[in-house]
């Protein structure tokens, strides 16, 4: 185990911001450069000025305004999800009945608009397509689109290729030429700022005031872009913060849809007290479990749904997808470590590249996120595609490897073997030929070890460093736990220390045990899918652990436990030195 210590000296001389000095700290560490940036008022929203806007605020208002057909065509991830479940209930309060939805089945559609369904909206009608964190790379599928005299607007937040769809608008923010500056929105932040302007171009025609029809509140939307945009695991630049805090708050307060609230409480969630981490470590999981299995739809259903009894039925399939995805997962999991045994002397240092006939295209992202997570290199993983001799990859990258580059210059290595890639730096996916598997695993390692030289990283725990005694106390747990929007470059803050450790026991998926500080003080601290190999052992007594922390209530008479990261044995006196210094008696402001 390797401790990254986060400094915050390499930024210059910590301000003297009237905040505890820990806290300001921790911000400064995190880019935060003035306080302003850690308020989250919708005022401080950017400016819409995404190229495109405009021509597509008016397409899709105009086809509101003649009753024009339109249907979403979303994806099938969770920001795909609440992308379009967004889009619906934009439409449902115009009470613009006109709009419907599709998301494509993975194992039937493939990723994304397609020539199919372009031809399927025309047989029923359809004069709008609105795509929703897909398109970009829809270049075929927009031309048929329009052959049929189907309106094209695409809404998505991929990195586009060298040419983009010829649709009649393309909102992205990735576009080179667009100035919009918040490059991180997720898709469901994308469709939500054209539809605040789809809006403002109704109000402008007097729609609103013709048809008696209230104008909707975007903010109330605001809870579906938190969901999204936290689930996607997108960068959370004060714009992203902005919006997650605002519907993080408004589903804490029950001024959300009755299918987010079902979604929380067969997540065993309590709404009152929900975070970011519960939204990617409880909701985001049973949403995408429906994409990855089945069908998104019942997800896109369940968010959009304006009734109890509507809004339980489907949060209720969507937790059962969910108890299948793990048995899946699980099967599978222990199938790719048999394949990573069988690799030529076990050697992992050019990425790892597998495939099986028997793997689940819908499960094989969360296997390579966990190889990755494992042997801390680069992974594809490789399932049978739709067409006959094809297979799709899912891609997960570890440090400042960029999979999206390595995919675009192996398939300019092999022309003809991979037929399609796209994503994100860290996580990307990919259609290929399935007898060029050997090739890809070829140039794959080519390009990881020239990257990482060293081979194997070594498994690395970023941390903020030792907080000392003073600071367990639930007044300020409580303000690190419910203050801000942690998440993908905004993280969650994470100490190391030297504990006490005492009454380990093994529940489901987790460790369970107490830690002790050198007061006597001792605290509850759970260890989520820890190593087996080496955990638990009742002869340790001292350990040094990455952890963050957990409180019972947003108030301060919660009750404080501790999530484990990463944990070793602390033998040396060094170490226990520290145990006994750990800075008790260090003042520390009044959160109270």
């Amino acid at each position: 185990m390797k401790i990254l210590r986060r400094d915050a000296a390499k930024f210059g001389p910590l301000p003297k911001w009237k905040l505890d000095p820990v806290l300001t700290e921790l911000f400064w560490k995190r880019g935060i450069r003035n306080t302003a940036e850690l308020s989250y008022s919708l005022r401080n929203l950017l400016l819409p000025d995404f190229r495109d806007m405009d021509r597509a605020r008016e397409i899709i208002g105009l086809a509101v305004m003649e009753r024009t057909r339109i249907r979403i065509i979303g994806d099938y991830d969770v920001d795909g999800a609440t992308a379009t479940a967004l889009a619906m209930r934009f439409f449902q309060d115009l009470k613009f009945g006109e709009a419907d939805f599709y998301v494509p089945r993975r194992h039937n559609d493939g990723y994304g608009l397609s020539a199919a369904m372009a031809e399927k909206a025309a047989a029923d009608g359809v004069g709008l397509i609105v795509t929703v964190d897909n398109g970009i790379s829809a270049l075929d599928a927009v031309s048929r689109a329009r052959e049929l005299g189907i309106r094209v607007v695409v809404t998505d937040h991929h990195i586009p290729g060298e040419k983009l769809p010829e649709a009649d608008a393309v909102v992205d923010p990735k576009r080179k030429d667009c100035p919009f500056r918040s490059k991180n929105i997720a898709g469901v932040g994308v469709i939500f700022y054209v539809l605040t302007q789809v809006r403002s171009y109704l109000r402008e025609n007097g729609w609103f005031r013709e048809q008696g029809i209230p104008e909707p509140r975007m903010q109330d939307y605001l809870d579906l872009v938190a969901l999204g945009t936290v689930s996607d695991v997108v960068p959370l630049d004060y714009n992203n913060r902005i919006m997650v805090q605002y519907g993080i708050g408004l589903i804490r307060k029950h001024n959300t849809t009755c299918g987010i609230d079902e979604l929380i409480r067969v997540s065993g969630v309590s709404a009152v007290k929900i975070t970011s981490s519960d939204i990617s470590f409880s909701l985001g999981p049973k949403l995408n479990a429906a994409g990855r299995i089945d069908d998104m739809s019942y997800g896109v259903e369940c968010l959009a749904a304006r009734d109890a009894d509507t809004a339980r039925r489907d949060a209720s399939i969507l937790f059962n997808f969910n108890i299948r995805r793990r048995e899946m997962e699980s099967e599978m999991m222990a199938a790719a470590e048999d394949l990573i045994r069988k690799m030529p002397g076990h050697d992992v240092s050019g990425g790892i590249v597998i495939y099986s006939p028997d793997f689940h295209s819908g499960i094989s992202g969360i296997i390579a996120a966990r190889l990755k997570d494992r042997y801390r290199v680069p992974v594809i993983v490789l399932a049978d595609g739709l067409q006959e001799n094809t297979v799709v990859g899912s891609c997960r990258s570890v440090d400042n490897f960029s999979m999206h580059g390595a995919l675009e210059r192996i398939s300019d290595m092999l022309p003809g073997v991979v037929l399609q890639c796209g994503g994100h730096v860290r996580a990307a996916g990919l259609t290929m030929r399935r007898d060029g598997i050997p090739a890809l695993r070829d140039k794959f390692a080519e390009l990881v070890r020239g990257f990482m030289r060293t081979g194997v990283s070594e498994e690395t725990f970023e941390s903020d460093g030792e907080l000392p005694g003073a600071y367990f106390i639930p007044s300020f747990v409580r303000t690190l736990v419910y203050d801000q929007p942690w998440g993908e470059g905004f993280p969650n803050p994470v100490f190391d220390g030297v504990f006490f450790m005492s009454h380990q026991t093994v529940m489901k998926q987790h460790l369970r045990f107490r830690l002790s500080l050198a007061d006597g003080r001792s605290f509850p601290a759970f260890y989520f899918y820890y190593d087996e190999r080496f955990w638990p052992n009742q002869s340790v007594t001292m350990v040094r652990a990455v952890y963050c922390f957990q409180i019972s209530s947003n108030s301060n008479s919660g009750k404080i436990s501790l999530i484990v990261r990463a944990m070793e044995p602390a033998m040396d006196k060094k170490e226990e030195r520290i145990l006994w210094n750990g800075g008790l008696g260090i003042p520390y402001a009044d959160f109270r």
